[in-house]
């Protein structure tokens, strides 16, 4: 666990200054030397070890470390090594496999769909070409031209109670103490739009939720991208109601297929761990030092390693097709990829070890009365039940 006492001088994953010496490559206020003597004394070493150390997210991420060793900016360099060391080391692990899905409370779902459909209808935000929408700024992560930038249909008092009353569920999965960041939306993502693959604040989005309010009748299918510990790919394909959990700042997602309908929404849910030893800057201050010694230095092009680009702070392949090569059927890395179907179960967390295909629950599970969950039991879901009556 990184704690308080860990905390560095902080630098920037977005800009640095650099000449031809490279020890007046500066990181914001850090030299690359002093950072180096830093990284020592953290005891970084390179080759790195991955947390978790599986195989399959070794795979993953041996396989990165070659991608942006290639790159040739270094500003896309350095964005690129301090996202993926985030990811692969630095950043802990909560569950075993990196998310989750689950059906959400009914009452919850219809009080976000009856927001929606009011905006959507009493208001006219219908219109795919955008003549009568309310707009979210420019994002880098959020692909598309201006007609297909997302809708935001906010209430702050409603998400925030509803960030609240849903906690004890992402407990129920995370199996920690949590405190609530931030519940932003409902997010309409729109026609032409996609969503690169990425990672989210390490000091606010640890533990996160997509919950998935509705779409436009023409919308075709949309899976939001995981990638988990064990090396898989996940494609998993929401219906209105369900939930994803997932470790928002370790795990790389997205939606890079692009998005064709009307619309395509969403609540934005994060959680941080409640505990005091949880220091988020900390780990960003980590994430810096652990970027290697070499990570300025240009590597020749390897044959048979597919070509990585940086968008910011987000990735796609733009050679491969759906802009990541795990989503492209003639490519090798797709064999690693799972596809997931809802609706999710009530009072169950879909994950590694169910049927993608059959949806059943794993014969362990029924034997151990496991429900995918780290506490609770599955009262969680009847639990925001009860609540809802006192608090909203």
């Amino acid at each position: 666990m990184v704690v308080k006492s860990l905390l560095l001088l902080w630098c920037s994953t977005s800009s640095f200054l650099s000449n031809n010496n490279n020890n007046n490559i500066f990181v914001h206020s850090m030299t690359e030397e002093y950072r180096l003597e830093q990284r020592q004394k953290h005891g970084f070493r390179w080759p790195p070890t991955v947390v978790p150390n599986t195989p399959g997210w070794n795979r993953i991420m041996s396989r990165r470390f070659e991608q942006i060793s290639r790159l040739n900016d270094r500003n896309d360099k350095w964005n690129a090594w301090t996202a993926i060391m985030g990811s692969a080391l630095v950043t802990p692990n909560y569950t075993e496999n990196g998310w989750g899905l689950t059906r959400a409370p009914e009452h919850i779902t219809e009080r976000l769909q009856l927001r929606l459909n009011r905006t959507l209808l009493e208001e006219g935000i219908i219109d795919p070409s955008g003549k009568y929408t309310r707009q979210e700024h420019y994002i880098p992560v959020i692909g598309g031209e201006e007609h297909a930038r997302p809708l935001m249909i906010t209430d702050g008092d409603e998400n925030r109670q509803i960030l609240n009353q849903m906690k004890v569920m992402f407990e129920w999965w995370s199996g920690i103490d949590l405190k609530p960041s931030i519940a932003y939306g409902i997010r309409a993502y729109r026609n032409d739009s996609n969503l690169l693959m990425h990672t989210d604040k390490p000091s606010t989005h640890v533990i996160s939720g997509i919950y998935h309010v509705g779409r436009s009748e023409d919308a075709e299918p949309w899976p939001i991208v995981i990638e988990d510990f064990h090396g898989n790919t996940n494609q998993v394909y929401l219906t209105p109601g369900d939930i994803l959990f997932y470790e928002s700042s370790k795990c790389f997602h997205g939606r890079p297929q692009t998005f064709i309908g009307g619309y395509y929404a969403s609540l934005f849910m994060h959680y941080a761990p409640a505990s005091p030893d949880f220091d988020g800057e900390a780990l960003r201050h980590e994430r810096d030092l652990s970027v290697p010694p070499h990570w300025f230095v240009d590597m020749q092009p390897h044959e048979g390693l597919d070509e990585f680009e940086m968008v910011g702070t987000s990735f796609k392949e733009p050679k491969c097709k759906n802009l990541l090569c795990s989503l492209d059927e003639t490519n090798e890395q797709s064999k690693n990829t799972v596809n997931w179907y809802g609706p999710a179960p009530t009072g169950m967390i879909v994950t590694n070890g169910w049927d993608p295909e059959t949806m059943e629950t794993p014969k362990e599970w029924v034997e151990k009365g496991h429900d995918g969950g780290k506490r609770g039991h599955g009262i969680a879901h009847e639990k925001v039940g009860r609540d809802e009556k006192d608090e909203l």
